[in-house]
């Protein structure tokens, strides 16, 4: 009754939400509205499907600025130096991309959808050769965009300092988390930090699969769980969604 609820609220506050939804209702497997499809097994959005919530520029950008600070204050906190490489997987059209460089002295994007990826290296630069060895300067940062998927990462073993997925890993199903989770592990460099945001409870749906607190911690054995916290969001996000607090956290593993 409450995701209902929910829905019927969010429909009233997001009427333009409406047709995308009887869409998806119609065609559930390929694509719920222009927002997001699925293709070869993978959850792929369009880029107003990232960040959803926000109703317009000056939400996005509000809710931009408060997801930044909440990765920065977490890293700020776990990471005693500058990492040498930091990684990002699904980064999508490199919205956190240049923010997550900026705390890095060389960064890899991996996004598998061919189109984001193309849009992330107009916006931030292009790619060399090999993305672990090559470098692309965006402004004063450095980064290298590689296509790739999380459960089959193209970059070697123990390379990065910082890992982070920023609500991804709630859009990979149940039968191929395990995979993904365990290249999280392969690719962190000892005594590396790996920055998760996702979510740890209802709603769910078709392409979001929540899982708990308990649940994370366990796929992350025998990396430990060092810091939880709340997702920051701008203050109009509970007037976009369905509910009043998201339902993401933010979760920092490393070595015990």
């Amino acid at each position: 009754m409450s995701n209902l609820l929910g829905l019927l609220r969010r429909g009233l506050n997001r009427p333009d939400k409406i047709p995308r939804y009887l869409w998806g209702l119609l065609v559930p497997s390929d694509r719920w509205g222009p927002e997001w499809r699925r293709r070869d097994d993978l959850v792929l959005f369009e880029p107003g499907g990232f960040a959803a919530s926000a109703r317009t520029r000056a939400e996005f950008a509000s809710n931009l600025f408060h997801e930044v600070t909440g990765l920065w204050t977490i890293c700020d906190d776990h990471l005693e130096e500058t990492p040498t490489r930091s990684l990002e997987v699904g980064c999508g059209y490199g919205r956190l991309t240049p923010w997550i460089a900026m705390r890095s002295e060389r960064h890899v994007a991996v996004e598998p959808d061919r189109r984001a990826l193309e849009r992330a290296v107009v916006q931030y630069g292009r790619t060399d050769g090999d993305p672990t060895g090559g470098t692309v300067t965006a402004g004063d940062v450095n980064v290298a965009f590689a296509r790739g998927r999380a459960e089959s990462l193209p970059v070697p073993d123990d390379a990065f300092d910082l890992v982070v997925t920023w609500t991804v890993l709630q859009h990979v199903p149940p039968e191929r988390i395990g995979e993904a989770v365990s290249e999280l592990r392969r690719v962190l460099a000892p005594g590396g930090l790996v920055v998760c945001c996702e979510r740890v409870r209802p709603p769910a749906d078709d392409h979001i699969w929540p899982r708990s607190l308990e649940t994370y911690a366990e796929l992350f054995e025998p990396l430990e769980c060092v810091d939880d916290r709340r997702r920051s969001v701008e203050p109009t996000w509970s007037d976009a969604m369905s509910t009043d607090r998201p339902a993401e956290r933010v979760l920092a593993f490393r070595e015990g």
